[in-house]
């Protein structure tokens, strides 16, 4: 792969960001870059699959995206050690891992959604035990 050019491209109200680098492939085609955007191709099926099961019997009991609403980060991190715990203990009867990758999904979403203002501050109602760390 060789590396070429930058410029953001607009069109129908749309923005298509540029980095400004290239990945040339040997038949010629080019694309920006991945680097910085995630591996969503590394990301397991197989985990995806079973936390797909969590989604739809929690919106079977309670409702679809009654999560989106937001919670406390102490409920999803209090599921979320309590699911592993569940687990190391030997417990088969949910599937206990999944349960808490759940709840951290949930917590990071509801994290990123106060950043954004989406959901109220106190919903952060986790300790910060440094003295200078950011939220």
């Amino acid at each position: 792969m060789k590396m070429v050019g930058k410029k953001d491209i607009k069109a129908g109200g749309y923005v298509t960001k540029d980095s400004g680098k290239r990945e040339k492939h040997k038949t010629g085609a080019v694309r920006d870059v991945r680097f910085g955007k995630g591996r969503y191709d590394l990301i397991s099926p197989l985990a995806t699959r079973r936390r797909a099961g969590v989604y739809e019997r929690g919106a079977l009991k309670y409702a679809d995206r009654n999560w989106e609403k937001g919670m406390k980060l102490s409920r999803y991190l209090d599921s979320a050690k309590r699911h592993l715990d569940q687990y190391q203990e030997g417990l088969r009867d949910e599937d206990h891992l999944a349960q808490s990758g759940w709840n951290i999904d949930a917590m990071m979403h509801t994290e990123e959604m106060i950043k954004r203002g989406l959901l109220p501050k106190e919903l952060d109602d986790l300790p910060n035990y440094t003295k200078k760390a950011k939220k």
